[in-house]
């Protein structure tokens, strides 16, 4: 029986962002492994349904109002008419609200095998968001298989939820693919000559700045500590109000430049410009940025959290530290000062040998394919 996938999205090109590009290359990885999949793309700008042949597969469009339940019936009728003729065998809930609360309607009305994908936010924030944890316990209940970035989403989602089938498979990315140009490196010296006091290591926040990423935390600990004399920052994305607030209070005592959200081939740029990246979130799933930053052999400072205590090897051991825990962040900050260029690019080398072996898009697209095949 061949496999035609019907994936519910709210993350997917044009839409920006890193849940948009993971999307993208997960039902583009199916779709080229042989899977047939429809994109059902929700939409807050479309106005109405448009469906336009990819290969292997459709990207339909679907309108979305302040009404959920419209949008979903208005979906389900779109489906199910014969003259659009969209025939499934298994549902793909990429995260997110409305996916969620259409699978398990859909994967009843539809008989269909259902996969739910949750990211991040998806276990984190609904487990303790009231309105949201009956939307996660009723896709978990439905799926066939719910699919997780890492050991620790997976045993957190077992201990609540004894029944689910959670699989873990984590975030990949193509290396061969994925590489500084001799333009981007001279671009990032002459931004760094530009733009920061010399002798100074820069550290890179890159993506979206928000509360869960552990910002706030981060920069309290290296002006508390005095290692903002030590260091340089590059803050790269979509700042959220109230860190955006802390830091311009305190503006004057670190040296940093604030850049706009760049997409991940505008940041070829920027990583080769920093020393370090900090990933010093309260909790994670698998930030792009991690995988991204790791495969140019950039070192990470991070907490030991979700994906990212997936990812990170021994190498990086003394260059992270427990979520949350102000001692072990200003240890791991101290260690980072004291590393000359000799061992950043010792430690870099090793993480991004160690991404690019374990952490390819072709481990991930093959083990997503294997899961659909089981199911």
């Amino acid at each position: 029986m061949s496999i035609k996938i019907l994936c519910l999205t709210e993350n997917y090109p044009p839409r920006r962002g890193g849940m948009a590009q993971s999307c993208d290359r997960i039902v583009d990885g199916l779709r080229k492994n042989g899977l047939y999949v429809d994109v059902a793309y929700f939409c807050a700008g479309a106005t109405s349904f448009k469906m336009v042949v990819q290969q292997n597969g459709n990207l339909i469009t679907v309108p979305v109002s302040d009404s959920v339940p419209h949008a979903l019936n208005c979906l389900y009728n779109y489906l199910s008419d014969p003259s659009n003729d969209l025939k499934h065998t298994h549902l793909l809930a990429f995260g997110g609200t409305l996916p969620m609360i259409a699978l398990p309607v859909f994967k009843a009305w539809l008989k269909l095998k259902a996969v739910v994908m949750l990211r991040g936010n998806d276990f984190d924030l609904s487990v303790f968001t009231p309105n949201k944890r009956p939307l996660l316990l009723d896709a978990v209940i439905a799926s066939d298989a719910v699919s997780v970035l890492s050991s620790e989403a997976r045993d957190k989602l077992e201990l609540m939820f004894p029944m689910a089938n959670a699989v873990k498979i984590c975030n990949g990315i193509s290396c061969e693919n994925w590489f500084y140009d001799p333009s981007d490196l001279v671009a990032a010296e002459a931004f760094r000559r530009d733009n920061f006091r010399l002798g100074r290591a820069t550290i890179g926040i890159i993506g979206q700045i928000k509360e869960k990423k552990g910002v706030v935390f981060f920069l309290e600990n290296m002006l508390k500590s005095g290692f903002n004399e030590k260091f340089s920052l590059i803050v790269v994305g979509d700042v959220e109000k109230s860190v955006n607030d802390w830091i311009k209070e305190r503006e004057e005592f670190f040296d940093i430049v604030f850049l706009p959200f760049m997409d991940r081939f505008e940041l070829l740029r920027v990583y080769p410009a920093c020393d370090f990246v900090a990933l010093p979130s309260h909790y994670d799933g698998m930030p792009n940025v991690l995988l991204e930053a790791g495969a140019l052999g950039v070192p990470m400072i991070a907490a030991q959290t979700g994906g990212i205590a997936e990812v990170l090897p021994a190498a990086q051991a003394s260059l992270t530290f427990f979520p949350g825990n102000a001692a072990g962040c200003i240890e791991a900050l101290a260690v980072a000062a004291a590393m000359t260029k000799e061992d950043r690019d010792r430690v870099g080398k090793i993480l991004q040998k160690h991404i690019c072996e374990e952490f390819s898009a072709e481990i991930e697209i093959q083990s997503y394919c294997d899961l659909f095949k089981s199911l």
